[in-house]
């Protein structure tokens, strides 16, 4: 067997989970017969997995990782095509957990070793996240009539435009308010170094919700008009990683949650489809239409 230890990182509402049950639906289902994996031979206890795979395939939304939990998940697949097999080995950690690490600079000792074994990444964005890094510039083109008054020449008449200025009560900041691709890049960066020194060979980021990236011509686009220093991060360092990018859609549209069941979605039109793997929806690098094996096998070099 050829074990690769792939890490998954991704902040809350991600789509770290969603992808988990929705990849072991269909593997599990086979209702696809043309993935880049199929499953693989399994022992032990997978409740976990089969529990958030039934939310999933009944058209809920799949809950998160609470904070609190750290839920291993292990699922081996197989290329029919070279006869290789794969151990998908990671720890659902909370998106929280990984804030906390940016915020604190420490690492829990739980994802220490996570880090260190970590042959490829999964790493986790969502189109859903409202934009967050609007520079000064934006936000003087956004908003022109409330730009600051200009400089007085005059101190007594400055410090009073200053006051009148100021008069709205400042909103502290907070270091988890950090732009998100800021903390990514940082924590990316940080990782690569001693002490941890994770080195990915290769790292593929799925922007989750791609049903909801409106406009977006590929992911590659959204990625670099988005999240521009991400993407830059990661072409300025494809001497030490090679990238990939994809565009994820793993519920195949907007569903509720069981508690909030008659909110506005698309659940009841995703039912209507008979075989739940065919909501899913995976755009970029030859993937097939519904193939979540497809980043993972080429993280493992089974796909090149």
């Amino acid at each position: 067997m050829s074990d690769r230890e792939i890490m998954v990182l991704g902040f809350q509402a991600s789509g770290k989970t969603t992808f988990a049950a929705a990849l072991w639906h269909l593997v599990d289902s086979r209702e696809i017969s043309d993935t880049a994996l199929v499953k693989g031979r399994h022992n032990g206890d997978f409740q976990y997995l089969e529990k958030i795979s039934a939310v999933w395939a009944e058209g809920w939304a799949v809950d998160r990782t609470r904070s609190q939990e750290w839920l291993p998940i292990t699922i081996n697949l197989r290329s029919l095509v070279s006869e290789t097999d794969v151990r998908l080995s990671f720890v659902d950690i909370a998106g929280e957990t990984v804030e906390r690490i940016f915020a604190t600079r420490e690492v829990d000792g739980r994802v220490d070793p996570l880090i260190r074994e970590a042959s490829g990444l999964l790493l986790f964005v969502s189109a859903l996240r409202p934009i967050d890094d609007d520079s000064i510039v934006d936000m003087f083109l956004a908003y022109p009539d409330e730009a600051p008054p200009e400089p007085a020449d005059d101190p007594v008449e400055a410090e009073s435009d200053a006051s009148s200025a100021g008069s709205g009560e400042a909103v502290p900041f907070k270091v988890e308010m950090t732009p998100q691709q800021v903390q990514l890049v940082d924590l990316l960066d940080s990782f690569a170094y001693d002490p941890l020194e994770m080195r990915p060979a290769r790292i593929a980021v799925i922007i989750s919700a791609w049903d909801r990236a409106h406009g977006a011509s590929s992911p590659e686009a959204w990625l670099e008009d988005h999240m521009p220093l991400l993407f830059q991060y990661l072409a300025t360092h494809s001497d030490e990683f090679q990238t990939r990018i994809y565009g994820v859609s793993a519920q195949g549209g907007h569903v509720p949650s069981k508690e909030n069941s008659t909110e506005p979605s698309d659940r009841a039109e995703m039912l209507k489809q008979p075989e739940a793997s065919r909501r899913i929806k995976v755009v970029g690098h030859g993937a097939g239409d519904h193939d979540l094996t497809h980043p993972i096998a080429w993280l493992s070099g089974v796909e090149n």
